[in-house]
């Protein structure tokens, strides 16, 4: 598994990637949702805070009974309702809730029933009546904006955590990759570099742990195969010329050389009419030439042999 460095390098780019995306992705659907779950709640504590307001106002008209207020307070409540219906609308609440809220804030009965207080016969009794409703309703609406509010930090924390669990396996993928790139690339890498610090590589060749990438070990048998072409090369050329043969070589050649000057200065000196040169010295002289010469003549033979 992963034997390629290639194709491990290439995942973990992916998987990279795929985080990065993954965290645009849910940022921006964190921030909407936040947008959402804000609207709603805004919209709650404002409907809570006009039905307040609206009670009040409703139960002063009741007890000084002035109906007229009443009737003048009617538009308002009707524009509460429209705000729980844009709240029943919202697509984040779920149907459940939905129902519950229909079924227990009934603002559009809290209407028809302050229409007919002014015509009831008991409008005490009738208003006692509307009194319950209202403190019903308002009941509900706080329960309502309990479970809302309830409802959003759940969506909400969950959503969080679902962002942490995935972003912790893409992690620790990532660190499992890397944990596999190390052993397959970076560790081998640096046992190459220490057996090729070592003197012992001159001797012998590299070797490639087990779990070494692919690449690695085709770049290693690559550097063997070199290594063993330059010492076979090396080994013929020194059976071609041993050490002792070019040792005898390089001394013939310095010996002849001296030899030769001796000579050349030895015959310029028995050529010259020089006047001081005794009749000895003149037989002294032919004999170093006569040897020099005989000398020269057996290191030649002896470097023909070797080469031979």
């Amino acid at each position: 598994m992963f034997k390629s460095i290639r194709s491990l390098v290439y995942l973990s780019f992916i998987i990279v990637g795929i985080s990065l995306v993954l965290v645009m992705a849910m940022g921006v659907r964190q921030y909407r949702l936040s947008n959402r779950y804000s609207e709603i709640t805004s919209l709650s504590e404002r409907i809570l805070f006009s039905y307040g307001t609206i009670r009040e106002q409703i139960t002063e008209a009741l007890i000084g009974g002035d109906y007229l207020q009443i009737k003048s307070i009617i538009p308002d409540i009707e524009q509460l309702n429209n705000n729980v219906t844009l709240l029943y609308d919202n697509e984040v609440i779920p149907v459940q809730y939905k129902l519950t809220m229909a079924e227990t804030i009934n603002l559009s009965g809290l209407v028809i029933g302050l229409r007919k207080l002014d015509a009831a016969e008991k409008k005490q009794k009738a208003g006692l009546l509307i009194q319950q409703e209202m403190r019903r309703i308002g009941e509900n609406l706080i329960k309502v904006d309990r479970i809302i509010t309830g409802q959003i930090r759940h969506s909400v924390i969950n959503f969080q955590l679902s962002i942490i669990g995935i972003m912790g396996m893409l992690i620790s993928c990532a660190g499992f990759l890397l944990i596999i790139l190390y052993r397959k690339a970076v560790k081998p890498l640096l046992d190459l570099a220490n057996q090729a610090s070592s003197e012992a590589v001159a001797q012998q060749s590299f070797t490639c742990p087990p779990e070494a990438g692919s690449e690695i070990v085709t770049l290693v048998d690559s550097v063997n195969e070199m290594l063993e072409d330059g010492m076979s090369a090396r080994d013929s050329q020194s059976q071609d010329n041993p050490p002792d043969t070019v040792l005898l070589s390089k001394t013939v050649n310095e010996t002849t050389n001296g030899l030769n000057a001796v000579i050349n200065y030895a015959e310029l000196l028995l050529e010259s009419d020089h006047p001081d040169l005794s009749s000895e010295q003149r037989e002294m002289l032919s004999k170093i030439v006569e040897n020099g010469e005989k000398i020269g003549a057996q290191w030649q033979n002896v470097s023909q042999h070797f080469h031979s």
